[in-house]
């Protein structure tokens, strides 16, 4: 018989990859290729990430797609089991929790599904051959609507408000008896395996529509100049899912910290390889597990090392302006400036102050949206010898 205890496992995840909620259902003898077809997703929406780590990650980057970006909500699907699913949001989002869309999935199975807010707000609900049996909330202290066998199996799984090992508050195993719960409910258990590297299918679901009236023509798209700002913004923002190698300089003011230039690889999400003379200098994997170079052996690393270039500080150029949304940084029909970097023809804009008042101009690569130069007065980040769409596998990112 599970209990949270065997889910001890997720509360590392707790203040990370979960820290700003989560929704997540377990659906019993269906494929996740079943779900897909059962929602009605667009497989040419599908994204894929490897661990919960990158998950978030791919599935902003799929909200903010504008071919996508009001389709529907964004859910990831990964196999459990031979023949059952774990549908998750993180981030936002309660899908697995709304009945309406559910639905398609809940007969003639036992689905169990819980939920937690950036706000604390929780709930876990047991649906029962289309049915919703029973339901309370996880973190609060109502009693549970429905089925009094919930409140047994509650005592079954222990860590939801009312174990006798909490050592700071009442349900503060209550992530960790979530999944306990639901695993006793379905049958099927999640292992940490999953989390660590499993493979997630991330897709939009669309909502439905009425569709609009058969004489009615489609109004037609304007053309719009490769130089404007909402052309660049999109092709920088489509520029996230193509892996890259060149050489990245970072050039300093006068008198200060001497310049650096580094080879890089980078594959999307997380993936990063930066070398230089010496060799091999730091690599992070898909995990976000990292090693560096101490001493001339490559070590696995947490923290504690300096690097004289940041690459994400480029290819992520949007986080210099948090509070924003990229597209809406400049007026959508602003002409960038005609430039060359390294030979690669470029869009430059002089861009709105950032986070710290600093103005700066930034050059995007006319052909794909790459940030190929940034410039403000601390300095210069330029890219030369830049090859786009290059094949690594995965372990050419992780070390010994």
């Amino acid at each position: 018989m599970p209990t949270y205890h065997d889910y001890g496992w997720i509360q590392q995840y707790f203040n990370t990859s979960l820290s700003l909620g989560y929704c997540a259902a377990l659906i019993p003898d269906s494929t996740p290729t079943q779900v897909l077809s059962a929602l009605g997703a667009d497989e040419n929406t599908q994204s894929e990430a490897i661990g919960i780590a990158e998950l978030g990650e791919v599935m902003s980057d799929l909200t903010e797609q504008p071919e996508t970006a009001w389709a529907g909500p964004v859910v990831a699907l990964a196999a459990v089991s031979d023949d059952s699913t774990l549908l998750m949001q993180i981030d936002g989002g309660s899908f697995a929790v709304t009945e309406e869309s559910m639905r398609p999935l809940l007969s003639d199975r036992e689905v169990a599904s819980h939920y937690l807010g950036v706000n604390a707000d929780s709930q876990f609900i047991w649906w029962s051959n289309g049915t919703r049996v029973a339901e309370f909330e996880l973190f609060g202290s109502s009693p549970v609507v429905g089925d009094d066998r919930m409140v047994d199996l509650i005592l079954d799984v222990g860590g939801i408000g009312i174990d006798d090992d909490a050592q700071g508050y009442p349900g503060e195993h209550a992530l960790e008896g979530a999944f306990a719960l639901a695993d006793q409910i379905t049958g099927v258990a999640v292992p940490a395996s999953l989390f660590e590297t499993g493979h997630f299918t991330v897709v939009v679901v669309p909502t439905r529509r009425q569709s609009p009236p058969a004489d009615v023509p489609p109004e037609p798209s304007p053309q719009k100049s490769p130089a404007e700002w909402s052309e660049v913004a999109r092709r920088y923002k489509a520029a996230e899912r193509i892996p890259l190698h060149g050489m990245m300089f970072r050039g300093r003011p006068p008198g200060g910290v001497p310049s650096a230039r580094l080879e890089f690889w980078f594959k999307p999400r997380t993936c990063i390889r930066l070398a230089d003379e010496q060799g091999v200098l730091f690599l992070q994997n898909r995990q976000k597990q990292t090693w560096f170079r101490t001493d001339g052996v490559l070590e696995r690393r947490s923290g504690g090392y300096s690097l004289d270039i940041y690459i994400e500080q480029l290819f992520q150029i949007h986080r210099t302006w948090p509070y924003t949304p990229f597209a809406d940084l400049l007026p959508p029909d602003t002409t960038g400036q005609g430039v060359e970097v390294d030979g690669r023809p470029a869009w430059e804009f002089e861009m709105p102050p950032d986070w710290a008042g600093r103005d700066s101009t930034v050059a995007f690569d006319a052909e794909t949206g790459v940030p190929l130069r940034w410039e403000n007065r601390t300095g210069t980040h330029e890219i030369s010898a830049l090859e786009t769409g290059i094949d690594v596998d995965d372990l050419f990112f992780s070390g010994p």
